[in-house]
């Protein structure tokens, strides 16, 4: 086997010890998501604490990876905070214990843990697939790892459903977890002692460009902001979906399948989009970007055939950020600063995503016109449209 055979076979290997990582993770996170809000208020929380506590725990994930991107490029260390990270998955399972000890304080407290670390642990994680993907194709080794966390979110709720229908029991049900997550540090382990050479520090940057971001990352951020800014949010797909339901066209089943239709789009289109960009580069986001403006006023327009077109569209997008978004931060940025790249994009896209629900819901509460929606769409896509056609003529220029 030739050299480059054998880099590539490793870069396979590592990409899928870590997929299966991540799958194991969403088993036990996406699992318990599904039974968090109903447990929250069976152990006495109100509907105001439920809010607050979900809120709260997704605004620590997205600030909380900037704070483990710095970290990981200034220690050079990103296994540490890999384990970490991973290891506060633990919080889930724990919640069996908070109907005894703590009540609803203690089951917040875990919720807020777990989403701590996700935060820190996203970037360094991200780094080391982009380090170990190299010979593969970054574009391909996101969409694997994509294609692998997605398996593990579907068959999170499912497994817990099944739990729930048949044991009647949180405890039991958050308990179980208990397996898929010794499974995860399981693996986790095994991919560092085999692999830990990918998760080794770049060469030392000079003092002159220590934590020196470039311009073109950070354009490259800025256009993807912009363009979840515009993009419509899935949650609101589904509240659009959920009138159907209320006016008798369709069962209370239809908004978990049409969920469950988005994560299915998703996770080979994440593959697919992604071996696409390892051919013709940052023009493929192009694609995703006009495809975002279609998906507000086909969800605003409220009929069932409109709904199930922006699902799918969402699907393809959603698909696109997970591989294709995340491999240009790797092939824009240096080495040195890569996790603190990787901390800014998806603390932007946080933030954008936060913008976009409150835009779009305040336009759904006020029965805004088809054609105002289309337009903000429009324009926040024009906008990013324009700065990565500047950013292509710059890469192609240098």
């Amino acid at each position: 086997m030739s050299e480059k055979e054998n880099s590539i076979k490793k870069a396979y290997s590592a990409i899928f010890m870590l997929g299966l990582v991540s799958l194991f993770g969403d088993v036990v996170y996406e699992g318990s998501r599904g039974i968090i809000p109903d447990y929250l208020k069976y152990l006495g929380a109100s509907a105001f604490v439920v809010g607050a506590v979900m809120g709260l725990g997704e605004l620590i994930s997205y600030v909380s990876r900037l704070a483990g991107g710095v970290i990981a490029d200034r220690s050079r260390s990103y296994w540490p905070l890999v384990f970490l990270g991973y290891g506060m998955i633990i919080a889930l399972p724990l919640l069996s214990l908070s109907e005894f000890w703590g009540g609803w304080v203690i089951a917040a407290a875990l919720i807020i843990l777990e989403r701590l670390g996700k935060g820190l642990r996203t970037p360094a994680r991200d780094t080391i697939i982009s380090f170990a993907s190299k010979a593969l194709g970054r574009g391909k080794a996101f969409g694997i790892h994509e294609l692998l966390d997605q398996i593990g979110a579907v068959l999170g709720p499912l497994a817990l459903a099944a739990i729930m229908a048949i044991t009647f029991s949180y405890q039991f049900a958050f308990a179980a977890l208990l397996i898929p997550y010794l499974l995860l540090m399981g693996t986790l382990f095994l991919v560092y002692n085999s692999l830990r050479v990918y998760g080794e520090p770049p060469p030392k940057p000079k003092e002159a460009e220590r934590g020196v971001i470039d311009k073109s990352t950070m354009l490259y951020i800025l256009a993807v902001t912009l363009n979840t800014i515009g993009l419509f949010p899935a949650s609101l797909i589904l509240y659009q979906a959920s009138k159907l339901t209320e006016l008798g066209i369709l069962g209370a089943w239809f908004v978990p399948v049409l969920y469950a239709g988005i994560q299915f789009v998703d996770a080979p289109l994440a593959l697919i989009t992604g071996i696409i960009y390892d051919k013709i580069g940052l023009t493929m986001l192009f694609v995703p970007f006009i495809a975002t403006i279609l998906i507000a006023p086909l969800a605003f327009q409220g009929d069932l055939l409109s709904i199930l077109l922006a699902a799918i569209i969402f699907g393809f997008v959603l698909g696109t950020k997970e591989s294709v978004y995340r491999a240009a931060v790797a092939d824009l940025s240096p080495a040195h600063v890569r996790a603190t790249a990787y901390g800014i994009l998806n603390t932007a896209i946080g933030a954008g995503a936060l913008l976009a629900g409150a835009i779009y819901g305040y336009l759904i509460d006020i029965s805004a016109s088809v054609f105002l929606v289309s337009a903000i769409a429009l324009l926040t896509q024009i906008a990013a449209i324009i700065i990565l056609v500047l950013l292509v003529k710059s890469k192609h220029e240098g």
